[in-house]
């Protein structure tokens, strides 16, 4: 593995354009034609991907009102559809607000919540989103709870199963002191018919653990069968790893998943979770160790890795501590699950068995600082040129990402985009460079992406103007 990370090192730090000959011709990009559409500055991303299209959505806030950019692509790779989705946020004593979207089939949903001032009641509704990005004049109630408070009117969950052909929500109720939390969830398939509806509560043991005056849920996701995981943050006392609870649409119960205790002599780091097509809940991240001081070490140390049907959390200490990473992806394949993660220094590929081994670490170097100033380019805070796209192409992971053109091409200047692929043994291929993507001042946009068994498809950003670039 020495010799196999010293190689690549070599390899990334030398690489020059000769090597995009290499390319397969299928796996030549198609360029969309371009769309007169300005992205806005975003906060968060969704994507879902059937037979017949993609959906790329970039969720934004202006003052209070929560609006995506849909960008929706057809069969033909080019873009059908490039709107604002937004709903109004005032109508009478309703307040409204653009919860979220979901895919179910083929249908893209988009939820909205809305809180009676005067009946103190929270409102979740559906609504279909139409070929060209606007919202169906009548709105199916998903369901209600009620607030006593407004500064405390409850949360809403929203996931889309991993097959894409079901749709969650669960209602988090306002917090009740001294009281268990207590939740609603509803359960709908294809054509969006509510299946499973029901109620379960988590007991205030969390408290203790977290300190928190109700549970802080930081995400949702659910199983094709109908397997509903909240995970919740955690605190100094349990070392920061993630607190879990599993529901099942059809029961009244929600129990907790133990992932680490308080014993571990590590500091949580970033971390990603997934639902495999098994219905497992698999989470995956990083950790820091103590340093001489009794305080921890300001690198990252090693990765950490959970699997519902494993043996508990397992740790894998990297050889040399590392820059510290964010977790970007958690991309499950057949018998190999990949985490990628990305820092200042580059990006970090691990690799583990399916039953949570680790098998293998890849250190990819990327040093993105010389290429930041030559793009003028506002599209996210997030810098979405600086984002990596992931899946798995041909039984293998597949990325697409920007690094300095200086690298690739002799005289090169700014960004340019990078294909790579990663076997389930560990085999990194021979990088691809797409320089011709860089023409026309357009910058691909990694961050945000969407991607199916068969092709990821990234978008990219050229003055006012939005392009899909389709990778086969």
């Amino acid at each position: 593995m020495k010799q196999l990370t010293f190689l690549l090192l070599i390899l990334f730090g030398s690489l020059r354009l000769a090597a995009q000959d290499k390319a397969p011709a299928s796996y030549a990009p198609i360029v969309s034609a371009a769309k007169q559409f300005a992205l806005k500055p975003g906060i968060d991303f969704l994507s879902y991907s059937n037979q017949q299209n993609d959906f790329m959505l970039v969720g934004r806030l202006e003052n209070t009102e929560k609006i995506y950019s849909l960008v929706m692509t057809d069969d033909g790779d080019e873009i059908v559809t490039a709107s604002n989705i937004r709903v109004a946020t005032e109508v009478g004593d309703n307040h409204f607000k653009l919860a979220g979207l979901a895919l179910a089939g083929s249908n893209l949903t988009a939820f909205v919540e809305s809180h009676n001032r005067q009946t103190g009641r929270n409102v979740m509704a559906m609504q279909a989103v139409d070929k060209n990005g606007g919202l169906t004049s009548e709105g199916m109630l998903v369901g209600y709870f009620d607030f006593i408070k407004a500064d405390d009117p409850g949360f809403w969950h929203i996931a889309s199963s991993p097959d894409q052909k079901k749709i969650a929500l669960v209602a988090q109720l306002p917090h009740e002191v001294n009281k268990p939390e207590r939740f609603k969830y509803f359960f709908m398939d294809e054509n969006l018919t509510m299946t499973q509806t029901g109620e379960f509560s988590v007991g205030n043991e969390y408290a203790k653990t977290a300190g928190y005056q109700g549970l802080p849920v930081a995400d949702f996701l659910v199983s094709d069968k109908g397997d509903l995981y909240l995970i919740a943050a955690g605190s100094a006392e349990n070392r920061h790893f993630p607190l879990v609870y599993k529901g099942v649409a059809g029961s009244d119960q929600c129990v907790p998943v133990p992932v680490a205790g308080a014993t571990i002599d590590y500091e949580c780091g970033n971390y990603r979770a997934t639902v495999n097509p098994a219905g497992e809940l698999i989470i995956a991240g990083y950790f820091q160790k103590k340093d001489g001081t009794g305080g921890m070490d300001a690198l990252t140390s090693g990765s950490w890795n959970f699997i519902t049907s494993g043996q508990g959390i397992k740790f894998s200490t990297f050889e040399t501590p590392v820059p510290v990473l964010s977790a970007d992806h958690l991309v499950s394949g057949k018998d190999t699950y990949f985490l990628v993660g990305c820092s200042r220094a580059g990006i970090h590929i691990s690799g583990f068995k399916a039953e949570g081994n680790k098998k293998f670490e890849i250190p990819v170097a990327r040093d993105l600082m010389a290429g930041m100033a030559m793009h003028d380019h506002s599209s996210s805070k997030a810098k979405p040129e600086e984002g990596i796209a992931s899946a798995i192409l041909d039984s293998k992971l597949c990325l697409i990402y920007n690094d300095q053109a200086g690298k690739y091409k002799t005289g090169g200047t700014g960004l340019i985009t990078i294909g790579l692929s990663v076997s389930n043994e560990g085999l990194a291929g021979t990088p691809v460079v797409y320089d011709s993507l860089t023409a026309d001042n357009t910058l691909l946009l990694p961050k945000f992406y969407s991607a199916n068994a068969d092709h990821i498809r990234v978008l990219a950003s050229a003055e006012n103007e939005v392009k899909v670039i389709t990778f086969r």
